[in-house]
């Protein structure tokens, strides 16, 4: 009888032992954190905060590199309405011709336009011809510079061909940093404004 008994209560505890439920020590507020249970509970937010500073360290790389750049542009406007003010100007002649995506070659269209702007200033005491080119946004920043300079080269070379002084010729390239000041869609970003001050 006392074996049956002591059976049962052994029994019992056995049953009841299998009924406790273990914690989760992440859950557990009052857990002692090992190195081990930082790793298991929190490694994947930790891994995540790494990979967010290094984000936020290449995003302000880039906020440095556009700074630089506008000052940069920002100097080049400064100089070259210096350079305006000193002149003596009469009059101003400007046109704005467009490019085909991807393309810095001169369409027939824009060919008849700088046309019709030699022939208006021919007798003109040219003072100053700024050539300046323009990307849509589309592409990497220092591949749409390259592109909207080899548009304004295209625009200042043909205007040189056809009797303007190669003195009087100033290029800039915006590329795509003021592309949005010109057109709001990108087929009137794509392009190159030139004009002629006398």
């Amino acid at each position: 009888m006392k074996k049956i008994l002591i059976a049962g209560i052994a029994g019992s505890i056995v049953l009841a032992g299998c009924g406790v439920k273990t914690e989760d020590p992440c859950k557990d507020s009052k857990a002692a954190f090992s190195k081990y249970l930082i790793d298991k509970c929190y490694g994947d937010y930790m891994k995540q905060i790494e990979i967010n500073k290094e984000n936020i360290a290449n995003l302000d790389k880039r906020v440095s590199a556009l700074e630089s750049d506008v000052d940069s542009l920002r100097r080049e406007h400064e100089e070259i309405r210096a350079e305006i003010e000193k002149l003596k100007i009469t009059g101003k002649e400007q046109v704005r011709v467009y490019f085909d995506s991807n393309k810095f070659t001169l369409r027939d269209d824009a060919k008849a336009t700088l046309d019709e702007l030699i022939d208006a200033v021919r007798d003109k005491d040219i003072k100053k011809v700024i050539v300046v080119g323009y990307a849509d946004p589309r592409g990497t920043r220092g591949y749409n510079f390259e592109l909207s300079m080899k548009r304004a080269q295209n625009v200042a070379a043909y205007l040189i061909k056809n009797g303007i002084p190669v003195e009087k010729v100033r290029i800039a390239s915006y590329g795509e940093e003021l592309a949005n000041l010109i057109g709001e869609r990108h087929p009137e970003q794509r392009a190159v404004d030139v004009i002629v001050l006398y």
